[in-house]
């Protein structure tokens, strides 16, 4: 399984570099910094495409194989199943991007670099088109879930792209003033369509019942990951232009590199949802495929199917809770001393872990 969650992340991410690469083409040089992207990064990512998607359609081969044989399964998956459908037209798609993108100078051309981001919204499309959102509606699913990955793969892939690719901090107060902009748009259009993506699988007021199965644990943790993103998002986009402005000396590249990997992370915690049992009914899904090993390690009672999540503050909770406060007081803190990167972004996943601890100790 861990194999499923490592290719869904990883394909996440080759999107993500692709619409960051392409989108950066648009941008007039005075509105950002010096940015070397090298082609083979490109040419990866294509590729990557192909085969980490490839991952759903394996698990449902390896899952059927056994009683009809190997061949017949993946006739039946690859034509028969809307996620083998979608694979089939992605492979086609990504192989004539893998050429094209080979074949022509496409960092160097407005118009190559548009063709090539018409390539890769295409593809998002064919992987919105095997989502299990677009499963369950009839066309709505499919649409907010390919809105959502968007607003995503332009976030974090223009974030990607300038922390890891820039030679230098040029126009970084330029870069800031259209980015920061675009960046809280697509948060907000994150947070919109994943409320609504949400509702389609569970009840809002089942949120914490939730926790008791694998996928309400994965969803958790990934809301549980955008606390200490925004924490970095403000540093970045507010108080590192402020500093910028004074002309004080700050170099803003390492806090967006620990900025796009605490994302990253929100990728995994994405890819271990989407391969979790969605709990349309949880009393039926506990009583079918039991509760998650996390909540069963933490929680001392006994489970029952039709038992309802009760929250309560005691000693333990409330300490986590301050940990994590501090934590997140400590984030800033070490920005503010000018302190390396690196400890604020380790005092976020303190800050995660303590709140999830929280959470979890608050249970009755």
């Amino acid at each position: 399984m861990v194999w499923i969650y490592i290719s869904e992340s990883l394909l996440y991410l080759c999107f993500s570099l692709l619409m960051g690469s392409f989108i950066l083409q648009f941008i007039p040089e005075r509105l950002k910094p010096e940015i070397s992207i090298p082609k083979r990064l490109i040419q990866l990512s294509v590729l990557g495409i192909i085969f980490f998607s490839a991952a759903p359609v394996i698990r449902i081969i390896l899952f059927l194989y056994e009683d009809i044989g190997l061949m017949l399964t993946m006739q039946n998956v690859l034509g028969g199943f809307e996620v083998g459908k979608a694979w089939n037209v992605t492979v086609i798609l990504a192989l004539f991007f893998y050429l094209f993108v080979s074949l022509f100078p496409v960092l160097k051309s407005k118009v190559l670099a548009g063709i090539s981001l018409a390539f890769t919204f295409i593809l998002l499309l064919a992987l919105g088109w095997a989502s299990h959102a677009a499963s369950l509606t009839e066309w709505s699913g499919f649409v907010v879930h390919s809105l959502h990955f968007l607003a995503v793969t332009v976030w974090v892939g223009i974030l990607l792209i300038v922390g890891w690719c820039s030679k230098n901090q040029e126009n970084w107060l330029s870069y800031l003033k259209w980015f920061t902009p675009l960046a809280i748009g697509c948060f907000l259009t994150i947070m919109g369509t994943g409320i609504f993506l949400m509702t389609l699988v569970i009840d809002v007021n089942e949120y914490g019942d939730a926790w008791m199965l694998p996928y309400g644990q994965a969803l958790l943790l990934k809301h549980l990951t955008i606390i200490p993103v925004l924490f970095f998002a403000f540093i970045n986009g507010f108080w590192i232009r402020r500093k910028l402005q004074r002309q004080e000396q700050i170099n803003p590249i390492p806090w967006l590199r620990f900025e796009s990997i605490l994302l990253f992370f929100t990728f995994v915690s994405t890819a271990v949802l989407g391969q979790q049992e969605p709990p349309h009914s949880i009393e039926i899904t506990l009583g079918g495929s039991g509760s998650s090993a996390v909540f069963d390690y933490f929680y001392s009672g006994i489970i029952d199917p039709s038992m309802h999540v009760q929250f309560g503050l005691n000693t333990i909770s409330t300490m986590f809770f301050i940990v994590a406060i501090i934590f997140m007081w400590l984030i800033l803190y070490s920005f503010r001393k000018k302190a390396p990167a690196s400890i604020s972004f380790f005092m976020g996943l303190f800050c995660i872990l303590s709140l999830y601890f929280g959470l979890i100790a608050s249970i009755q």
